[in-house]
């Protein structure tokens, strides 16, 4: 089975959380930072055809800070810009792939695997 990939931030509770779960129910899996390994074009589009615009995280600090002109960039120049932006973590394998954590998210990938 190829590696699962924790996109986030390593300094990000939920990030470093999930990535101790999925590893814990015995998935190898790796947290990607996007702020030291920048997203490229075909990450940010793959996500986008995944979860839409949920994948942009408006209620983050980085958003709320944006001017109106910023706010009206297409959802992938913003993410390629600001990669802070994404809804964290964004979890992607062969078998599954979700976005955010939570105790429901966890029971899906426990399930699968």
């Amino acid at each position: 089975m190829s590696k699962t990939r924790v996109f986030g931030l390593k300094n990000c509770d939920k990030c470093r959380f999930a990535l101790r779960k999925l590893i814990n129910i015995g998935l190898d899996a790796e947290l990607i930072d996007v702020r030291k390994t920048p997203l490229t074009i075909e990450a940010i589009e793959e996500m986008h055809a995944l979860f839409g615009d949920e994948v942009l995280n408006r209620r983050s600090k980085t958003y709320t800070g944006l001017s109106f002109s910023e706010k009206k960039l297409p959802k992938i120049a913003l993410l390629q810009k600001y990669p802070a932006l994404m809804k964290r973590p964004v979890i992607l394998s062969i078998l599954h792939n979700s976005i955010g954590w939570s105790d429901d998210i966890f029971k899906e990938w426990k399930t699968l695997f």
